[in-house]
């Protein structure tokens, strides 16, 4: 199934007071790119959520929050430490007064100094608690992500399909006028050279090799076989799990190789008219192609 690299999912979490909600968006990208926006207690861990993205998606760029509310179990995780404040008090008020400074103390003052906080201690089993929350929420960030890319994948399915079906009525066009193109184009040859041709001793076999080998240039059947065959090729893909999209771009790259080949040798404003639309039509399709995984 088609899936687009574009898409929002959110998952959230909750045990004994803790919520662990993510956020993931997703857009284009060559490769699988992931950045976190995580609480501190879980960067030791980022490279398991890493992981668990890049197993889920090949292509995409990913931007993840990992959000945590709890109660006071786990926050605030910066604390006063009251014996130090209480000891900078008594040494600044000393100092104010053996130097007779009448400003009093002020808050600016006591965060001159860098031990007046501290980082409580998370445990073991509080970190193992919110991972475990993170990763749920996680998974659940990832299904809702992928159902909004799987839906916006089916829309650009539809839509080159329609496109698809398009070219493929340009290719019976082209069939169509080139049928007899080929006997015509024998026939004026045949009668351009015979018109300027005097010599009694000019060989009419050799002419008419010669007029074999040209017509055989202008000869379009391989090519619109070949496209026959990437246009289904295209649409098999888009129908199964093989879809990806780098094979869908090297099958447009075929296409086009085809067109334009069709385009050198056609000779013919119907052809040509009919090569414009269909290299038009691709693009459209290369356009949306640039948004599949």
């Amino acid at each position: 199934m088609i899936e687009s690299m574009t898409g929002f999912g959110r998952g959230e979490a909750y045990k004994n007071g803790t919520t662990v909600s993510v956020e993931m968006r997703s857009v284009n990208n060559r490769y699988c790119e992931v950045s976190f926006k995580m609480p501190s207690l879980l960067q030791q861990k980022e490279h398991e959520f890493r992981d668990l993205i890049q197993k889920n998606f090949e292509r995409g760029k990913f931007n993840i929050q990992i959000s945590l509310e709890s109660s006071d179990t786990l926050e605030p995780a910066l604390m006063i430490n009251e014996q130090a404040v209480l000891t900078y008090k008594k040494v600044l008020n000393k100092l104010r007064e053996t130097a007779s400074i009448d400003e009093p103390v002020g808050l600016e003052h006591y965060l001159q100094f860098n031990d007046l906080f501290s980082n409580r201690e998370v445990s073991d089993d509080e970190v193992a608690l919110v991972y475990e929350l993170a990763m749920t929420a996680c998974r659940k960030s990832i299904e809702e992500i992928r159902k909004m890319r799987r839906q916006e994948g089916k829309f650009l399915a539809d839509d080159m399909i329609r496109r698809l079906s398009n070219i493929g009525s340009i290719i019976e066009n082209v069939r169509a006028i080139a049928s007899g193109r080929i006997e015509e184009s024998r026939t004026r040859f045949r009668e351009r050279i015979a018109a300027m041709v005097t010599d009694e001793s000019f060989d009419p076999e050799r002419l008419e090799l010669e007029i074999a080998i040209l017509a055989d240039k202008l000869d379009i059947t391989e090519e619109l076989v070949r496209l026959d065959a990437h246009l289904q090729f295209f649409t098999e893909a888009m129908q199964n799990n093989e879809a990806s999209g780098r094979k869908l771009n090297f099958l447009l790259q075929e296409m086009l190789r085809e067109i334009n080949t069709i385009g050198s040798k056609s000779y013919n404003a119907d052809i040509a008219h009919h090569v414009v639309n269909a290299k038009e039509l691709l693009e459209k399709i290369r356009e949306q192609v640039q948004n599949i995984e």
